[in-house]
């Protein structure tokens, strides 16, 4: 008997699978990321200690059911810094509050850096939601109680980071020219020197570890408003989902379990990719060490802009209205945009 497991590129999962579901020549297991509409298509897992305990396995139910689970996790809400900027500033530590993170980079403009390093593309609003929704779902219901009409954004730690940014951009600690950068460009910045910090999520300390910087590279969780202990903005990594249509349930389960709650396998799958799970350590770089102490010691792990909650198309929406403060659009405007965009869409 042979399970069968599917490893569709990001770019082409949905419609590999829709395809294959049509034909009726389904895989057992599909190991990839899978937009909720699919649900349906899928094995609910049990509702045991295993399921339960895989990362955002509860943040990511659909229907009340876990329909996914996950080796590991992905954690975005990072700030990697330059050392010797931060030294030359007269910067003694990272800063935890967003008040203390503002300061910080005016004094390392005054040094003669660029404070912040962003770019245009998805880069714009991608940071901006690492360092927001930590505090954003603080409340674990936020998006589940703006569908509803009892919160919005204008109301929310989104308008307190929106009024930050804004008043980055005026004071010119992030490059006003940002948005005619790409993504690449964000990581020469920072690994060059030129810029002192760079929002980004675990993926890149690869990259950074390759680039061989001519400094001393460290990393602080995303600051709260308040500066009390926040979360991490987190996605899945190295998902698993079993098929309805399977007919080798019972040994795809057992094989899902494995590869999600075994030991020795866990860390190997964590170390090939460089994600994190608390409990399930491996051997790697300083850096990421150093990351995976600030997954170990973060208050939760929360969503980000797409998941079962959230209406098709947020992040494309926040994206742009985080770039809209580049060309003078209040905070307020931004915010209040962000909440007509959730009501026209939220029941579609």
């Amino acid at each position: 008997m042979t399970v069968t497991i599917e490893v569709p590129s990001a770019e082409d999962v949905q419609a590999t699978l829709q395809q294959e579901l049509a034909s009726g020549d389904v895989p057992d297991i599909v190991a990839s990321n899978l937009d909720p509409v699919v649900a349906p298509q899928l094995l609910a897992f049990p509702e045991e200690d295993w399921v339960l305990d895989t990362p955002l396995a509860q943040q990511n139910k659909v229907g009340g059911k876990i329909w996914q689970v996950a080796t590991g996790a992905q954690i975005q809400s990072l700030v990697f810094y330059n050392k010797k900027a931060f030294a030359d500033a007269g910067i003694d530590g990272p800063p935890v509050s967003l008040g203390e993170f503002t300061e910080d980079l005016k004094a390392l403009k005054k040094a003669g850096y660029l404070p912040l390093q962003t770019a245009g593309e998805w880069v714009t609003g991608a940071q901006f939601a690492m360092l927001a929704n930590p505090q954003l779902l603080a409340s674990v219901d936020f998006y589940a109680q703006r569908t509803a009409g009892s919160a919005t954004f204008a109301a929310s730690a989104y308008k307190d980071y929106l009024d930050a940014y804004a008043g980055w951009i005026a004071d010119g600690l992030v490059d006003r020219d940002a948005l005619g950068l790409k993504y690449q460009d964000s990581i020469d910045g920072f690994t060059s020197g030129k810029a002192a910090t760079y929002v980004m999520g675990n993926w890149i300390v690869p990259s950074i570890d390759e680039a061989k910087p001519p400094f001393g590279v460290g990393v602080f969780a995303a600051p709260s408003t308040d500066g009390s202990p926040a979360g991490q903005l987190g996605g899945p990594a190295q998902p698993y989902s079993i098929l309805q249509g399977s007919k080798n349930r019972d040994l795809a389960l057992s094989l899902v379990k494995y590869l999600v709650s075994d030991k020795k396998a866990v860390s190997a799958s964590l170390a090939s990719e460089g994600n994190f799970r608390q409990g399930f350590p491996y051997e790697g770089s300083p850096l990421n060490r150093e990351v995976a102490a600030i997954h170990d010691a973060a208050a939760r792990l929360v969503i980000g802009t797409s998941g079962p909650t959230i209406p098709g198309g947020f992040g494309d929406e926040l994206n742009k209205q985080v770039q809209a403060l580049y060309v003078g659009t209040e905070p307020a405007k931004a915010a209040a945009a962000l909440d007509s965009w959730w009501d026209l869409n939220a029941g579609s």
